[in-house]
Formats: structure tokens, C-alpha cells, sequence
């Protein structure tokens, strides 16, 4: 009897064994840096739950999430964390600055490790085969509504922006048209800087409407409490009533869309337009619409790897902090990359739309 037992938990153990790692072999990690509890942490956590959920039973792929411990290290130590952990790719959020995101972009370049970045592209940036953008480019944004303005004749508009950063991804509009461009009209374009650190937009609103009087603004925040701010108070000073008009170059104004259609006893009868780069029911925020398919990305290249006879998993064994040589296990991981950059759109979830 007793040996009889034996010859029944020797078959399933070996099953137990082997189950759990198959397992394991399906298991990948996607690194971020933000810290845990962060709008790009959540971001991320909900993206990997949701493939798993989704896609991780027939494609065999799932994920985890890697995160630092410590998030009192800069960014480097970060970065040298979550890679000892093996991941197959870094998704770069928009929080970052823009040289922590050089920096996190430069480290995935030198380590061979793809990057899936959300922000949009600097000037700044270097090409790289591990670098690729999910976001829209850089002045797309105002490259569109400079489009859409062609349409509303406007003898000249206020362009309101909140850092100084964004001078760069707002010169399409600085620069908007020549006097040739639009029938002879001269466009006068004036630039101001929202008031940081406040909550009080009432002292701008004023200025802009006595001392400035403009009626056309253009407001360029990617803060969506900013924009509701903005527009609650410019109701109290009569500036939500012809012939006042807004564009909003934020992606996700159309969160506003109950409040902006007197569901919480707000009044506006002005002009209000935004842009929606997401085509989502229900609504979701651009940047965990973005996450969500930086993960679905990353996960259909290793599918795809998997079909055309690539060890997946052996192309991250070789990564770690030493010095041991990098060339022999460039070609693995710029093979993902490229996966990654050339995946066609018309297969992607289609959780992107156009300007």
C-alpha cells in the first residue's frame, strides 16, 4: 500500500512541477519607476490586470508589474533596481521631467531594454531602436488646432499656457499662419503664462478680460483640474457667455462633458472646444488609454516572437549590472524593439483615434 501511494504522488508531483513552471515561463515583468500609488503606477497595474484578464489565457503571456522599493533614490538607482529583476520592458509615463525621461531613455539604450514611452518626443531625443513613442508627437496637439482655426477666421486669440516647457510643443501656434496664408487677415497672437501654484484663475480672467480683451482664448494645460477650475470661475465673471470662445488643447475635456452640460448646475452658452485623441465607452483618461496599449503592445511582440521560433524568456537571462559582454544578446532584444515599433495599426485594440 505504501508503495502504491508512492507511485501515485511521484506522477503528481512531476505534473505539479512542471505546471508551475510553465507557469513561471509565462510570467513576464514590465518595469516603471513611479512611485506606488501613483496616477502611472495605477495606470500600470490596471493595464497588466486587464491583458491578463483579456489576452493572458491564449497567448500564454502574462504580466507583473516591477516597481522600485525605494523611491527616495534617484532616478538612476531606480532604474538599476527593477532591471535586476529581469523585465522585458520600461513603460515611461508623462509625470517624469524631461531630463529624468532622457535619462530613463538613455539607460534603456545602453542596457538594451525596450522602452515604451507615453510622453511625447523632445527635440532632445536621440534615435534609438529601444525607444518607442505610443504618445501622440510632440506639437501635434497645437499642429491640429492650428488646423481647426482655419475654419474659425479669428482675427487673433490669447494662447494661455501653464509651464514653460510647453513653449516648445505650442510653437505651431505661436507661429500660426502668415499674412499670406490667410487672405491678407493679420492675426495678432498673444502669449501669457497661467498663474502656478494657485487655485485662483479670477485675477488672469480678469486681466485677460479688461486689460488684454480677448474673447478667443486658447488654453494649454494637461492638468484636468486646472481647465475645470478655469472654467468654473470664468462662469462667475460672465466669461462662459458670447462672444466668448474656448479651445482646450488637453485630450481629456471630454471628462468634463457632464459639468460643461449643466448636469451640476453650471451654465455655459460660449463656444467650448477640445481635442480627443481616445475612443473609449465609457470614457478613459488618455494616459491609461496609452498604458493600456503599451502593455497590449508589448505583449503581442512577444506573441509574435513566439510564433517565429524566438526563446523569449533567453533573451533577458543575460541582463544584470556587471560587465559581463553585451554583444552577442543585442540582436534578441533589437528584434522585440522593432516588434514593438512596427506594429502595424490596423491590429492594434484601436484605443487611439486621430486629431
Amino acid at each position: 500500500m505504501q508503495e502504491k501511494c508512492r507511485l501515485v504522488w511521484c506522477p503528481i508531483a512531476l505534473f505539479l512541477l512542471l505546471a508551475s513552471r510553465a507557469l513561471a515561463e509565462d510570467r513576464f515583468h514590465i518595469g516603471t519607476i513611479a512611485n506606488r500609488g501613483s496616477f502611472a503606477y495605477e495606470h500600470l497595474r490596471y493595464a497588466i490586470d486587464r491583458w491578463n484578464s483579456e489576452h493572458g489565457s491564449h497567448t500564454h503571456i502574462k504580466f507583473s508589474i516591477v516597481s522600485p522599493i525605494r523611491y527616495d533614490n534617484n532616478y538612476e538607482e531606480r532604474m538599476c533596481e527593477i532591471m535586476q529583476q529581469g523585465i522585458v520592458a520600461v513603460v515611461l509615463s508623462n509625470e517624469e521631467d524631461e531630463q529624468d525621461a532622457q535619462l530613463i531613455k538613455s539607460m534603456c539604450h545602453y542596457f538594451n531594454i525596450p522602452c515604451l514611452s507615453l510622453a511625447s518626443s523632445s527635440l532632445r531625443d536621440t534615435v534609438s531602436d529601444f525607444v518607442t513613442l505610443l504618445g501622440p508627437s510632440r506639437g501635434a496637439g497645437a499642429r491640429a488646432t492650428s488646423e481647426f482655426l482655419d475654419s474659425m477666421r479669428w482675427t487673433g486669440f490669447l494662447l494661455a499656457y501653464q509651464h514653460g516647457t510647453d513653449l516648445e510643443e505650442l510653437s505651431p501656434l505661436m507661429q500660426y499662419k502668415q499674412i499670406a496664408d490667410t487672405g491678407g487677415r493679420r492675426i495678432h497672437i498673444k502669449v501669457r503664462r497661467l498663474p502656478n501654484n494657485t487655485d485662483d484663475y479670477e485675477p488672469f480672467l480678469k486681466h485677460v478680460k479688461t486689460r488684454l480683451k480677448q474673447t478667443n482664448i486658447i488654453i494649454h494645460s494637461n492638468n484636468i483640474t486646472v481647465l475645470y477650475n478655469l472654467l468654473q470661475q470664468a462662469r462667475g465673471l460672465n466669461m462662459a457667455e458670447p462672444p466668448f470662445s474656448y479651445v482646450f488643447t488637453n485630450t481629456d475635456l471630454s471628462l468634463l462633458e457632464d459639468f460643461l452640460n449643466n448636469m451640476y448646475g453650471a451654465s455655459f452658452h460660449c463656444n467650448i472646444t477640445g481635442l480627443q485623441l481616445v475612443k473609449n465607452d465609457p470614457m478613459m483618461k488618455t494616459q491609461l488609454a496609452l498604458t493600456s496599449e503599451a502593455v497590449y503592445v508589448a505583449g503581442m511582440a512577444i506573441y509574435r516572437m513566439r510564433e517565429v521560433g524566438l526563446d523569449v524568456k533567453g533573451l533577458w537571462k543575460w541582463l544584470n549590472l556587471s560587465t559581463r559582454p553585451r554583444t552577442p544578446t543585442i540582436g534578441g532584444n533589437v528584434r522585440l524593439a522593432r516588434h514593438l515599433d512596427g506594429w502595424p495599426n490596423n491590429e492594434r485594440r484601436h484605443s487611439e483615434g486621430n486629431f
